[in-house]
């Protein structure tokens, strides 16, 4: 059981800094600069938090027929979050727009490497299978 918790907080910990890193990336292309890890990392938890709130909210209020509306909502909810963490280096917001941009590469990323990691996993797994007579 132990055994279990770490593995699942290890998992944890991984998606989130795979998470800050793609959160840099995004905010370096879309707006510009490079924000700091740590305030990437805030960024990605107070993300995850608030989508899952959110969804949790949608999903009582609509049931499961709020699908393209929840992403939606997640979509503008992770840039207001964006926008009121990661601050310019001259100290100020970025702006909802730009808060935007940045949510729809970091969305994009995520759509790209899960993609990749489909198709690398599967062709792994067929591979394995096509090996067994």
């Amino acid at each position: 059981m132990v055994t279990g918790l770490l593995t699942v907080l290890v998992v944890i910990v991984v998606c989130i800094l795979i998470g800050a890193f793609i959160v840099q990336l995004a905010t370096k292309m879309a707006a510009g600069f490079k924000p700091a890890l740590g305030i990437c990392v805030a960024t990605v938890i107070a993300g995850m938090i608030a989508g899952a709130i959110v969804s949790y909210v949608l999903q009582m209020v609509m049931g499961s027929t709020g699908s393209l509306i929840g992403i939606v909502v997640a979509f503008l909810v992770n840039a207001f979050i964006i926008n009121m963490m990661i601050k310019q280096p001259g100290g100020g917001q970025m702006g909802f727009g730009k808060a935007c941009l940045v949510s729809l590469v970091q969305y994009i990323i995520y759509i790209v490497l899960s993609i990749v990691l489909f198709f690398l996993v599967g062709g792994a797994i067929l591979g394995m299978l096509g090996g067994v007579h």
